[in-house]
């Protein structure tokens, strides 16, 4: 990220850029596809900070990033946020430009971005105090050297230099253009403006943006001494287009619980303040989970609530803080005894976003640079069957109910040897609300034709919004069962009201206390799921979710005649909400990690 040039063909641009590196930082990933919304990236990752300094987006589209601003500044001990992460968010945008002139810089690290967008070249320079934006001219050729390392006059040495070697040269190829990055003038370990000694240049990364759309990246590791010349991969399928939206919002309109939620809850709204008129608090449910933050409604911390459950009867799990190293990882997971696979996810959860499979060690680095927030690892619990089991219990009662059971039927396909991936998943209407996410994971796969009666589980979590079928399974509440979930929620201190979602290996185990495992326990604010089956009208949905509101009510108003819990305060409600529609909007960011899977057979 310390040396760049850009160099126009007749075929198109060429943009190179040295990375210039101290010996002891950790080599990079050699550059891969990543998709960004509707927008597909080709870049090289730092494996220390998550970002990179050279990205070609959608192979006409180009980010480089130099070190400082127009001067050699004073580094301070720690900054904000990675500056080669702040590219990724500029080039990702619809337009980058104004991106730039609007992303929040306070604390972050002076740099400069060179910005190849519809064929217009732009220097982006942020000092530390103020954004700089210059239009260049794209029809010539332009060199550019880290203020950080590099001093005004190397920089004027090195522009009369490349003028001179285009001069010399009557067909600019990029192998040509690579081997003068390696040349003596570019190279750290060479020129003779190197002042700082264990620096060097640890890799040359050229994008040859054609004109014609065969883009390509060349890579050339010099440590490893590996080259990579990757064609720009283009998405076979789009799924974002006026067709595939109108069919999605087609297929919603028919099925109310693929409504938003504002459709489905708004019209309980009056319901909901009449509880409130009652309990004198707009947080009538507020009091009914004494022992969890916030009742279980919203932002409160799995954390917090596993060690709660009797041991053994929660998957190992450990808290992994945002920031945190890959040796420190390692180390909690050596001692804590977890193997691959592992379930990562936000220590505070929304609707499975952020939740992954990892197989590899390779996934949980990926998945730490990428969280910004505190995780959970977990060991993967591979049992066949996985419901949720809505509980209450009142008080002072000696036992408690089972109000609800949901199946959870997960998004798999079964081959028949004759169609492939693709036409299997149209017959789908789950799966065809979720080809945006599932093309980024298995769009290289859709041609392929699975082998008759090979069942494939393309999302392998329980959760609605994810493809999961919700089925509710009323019938399957026993005696035998009630026993078993009340021997488990009667240990858990201060739990009244809230939702268990379990794994199990069959029904008559669990129903006799064995081979189960609760991977969630959630508080006051827990769906009764079962109205999810697609049996189940939008009125009986509504019966069931006030039915459950009433009883959180009644349960809270209990706990504080006896002095357990009070209720919130308007102003603590506020703050609540408040706070965690912040921490949202810090998980939204990454929202490509909730749906990040990886393909398992079952």
């Amino acid at each position: 990220m310390c040396t760049v040039t850009y160099i126009p063909t007749a075929n198109g641009v060429l943009l190179t850029s040295n990375r210039d590196e101290r010996a002891d930082r950790p080599a990079a990933l050699p550059p891969q596809t990543y998709d960004s919304g509707n927008k597909s990236i080709v870049y090289p990752k730092d494996t220390q900070a998550g970002g990179t300094w050279i990205a070609l987006r959608d192979g006409h589209s180009a980010a480089v990033l130099l070190n400082g601003g127009f001067k050699k500044h004073t580094r301070q001990t720690t900054y904000r946020q990675s500056r080669g992460i702040v590219m990724l968010e500029i080039i990702s945008s619809d337009e980058p430009v104004e991106r730039f002139d609007t992303i929040e810089l306070y604390d972050i690290e002076p740099f400069t971005l060179i910005l190849f967008y519809e064929h217009q070249l732009r220097r982006c320079t942020w000092d530390g105090k103020l954004r700089h934006i210059n239009f260049l001219d794209p029809g010539k050729a332009h060199v550019w050297s880290s203020s950080t390392l590099y001093d005004r006059t190397v920089q004027k040495q090195r522009e009369s230099n490349l003028k001179e070697w285009l001069s010399e040269e009557s067909l600019i190829t990029p192998e040509k253009v690579l081997s003068y990055h390696l040349g003596d003038d570019l190279k750290y370990d060479t020129c003779q403006a190197r002042m700082v000694p264990d620096m060097r240049t640890v890799s040359v990364t050229l994008l040859e943006i054609s004109a014609a759309g065969q883009s390509r990246v060349h890579y050339q590791d010099l440590h490893s001494e590996k080259n990579l010349h990757k064609p720009f991969e283009t998405r076979k399928h789009h799924f974002d287009n006026f067709y595939w939206k109108t069919k999605r919002f087609l297929i919603r309109l028919q099925h109310w619980e693929y409504w938003p939620f504002e459709c489905v809850y708004l019209p309980l709204v009056p319901l909901w303040l009449w509880l409130s008129v009652r309990a004198r608090s707009l947080w009538f449910f507020s009091a009914a989970n004494p022992g969890i933050e916030n009742s279980g409604f919203i932002h409160e911390r799995k954390s917090d609530i596993y060690p709660l459950l009797p041991a053994g009867y929660y998957p190992k799990t450990i808290l992994c803080e945002a920031g945190m190293s890959v040796n420190a990882i390692e180390s909690l997971v050596r001692e804590s005894s977890l193997t691959f696979p592992l379930i990562a996810k936000p220590d505070i959860g929304e609707r499975g976003l952020q939740v992954k499979l990892l197989q590899t060690a390779d996934d949980l680095q990926d998945y730490r640079q990428n969280s910004r927030v505190d995780f959970l690892l977990q060991e993967y619990i591979n049992y066949l069957h996985e419901i949720g089991v809505f509980y209450y219990r009142f008080p002072g009662e000696d036992r408690g109910h089972i109000s609800g059971i949901v199946g959870k039927e997960f998004l798999i396909v079964t081959g028949d040897g004759k169609n492939n991936l693709l036409t299997l998943l149209m017959q789908n209407e789950r799966a065809v609300l979720q080809l945006p996410a599932l093309s980024r994971i298995y769009g290289n796969r859709f041609d392929e034709i699975p082998v008759a009666g090979e069942t494939l589980n393309l999302v392998p979590y329980g959760n609605h919004s994810r493809g999961c079928k919700f089925v509710n399974l009323q019938d399957r509440i026993t005696p035998e069962l009630i026993g078993v979930i009340d021997r488990a929620c009667r240990q858990v201190n201060g739990f009244y009201f809230g939702r268990l979602d379990i794994r199990f290996k069959s029904w008559e185990e669990l129903t006799a206390g064995r081979n189960f495992s609760i991977i969630e326990l959630n508080g006051t604010g827990s769906e009764p799921t079962h109205i999810y089956d697609p049996e189940h009208s939008l009125f009986h949905a509504w019966k069931e979710i006030y039915g459950h509101w009433k009883v959180a009510f009644q349960i809270s108003m209990v706990n504080v005649k006896r002095g357990e819990q009070r209720l919130m305060t308007y102003k603590e409600g506020i703050e609540m909400y408040r706070s965690h529609q912040l921490y949202l909007k810090m998980l939204n960011a990454h929202t490509d990690l909730a749906i990040s899977s990886q393909m398992s057979a079952q």
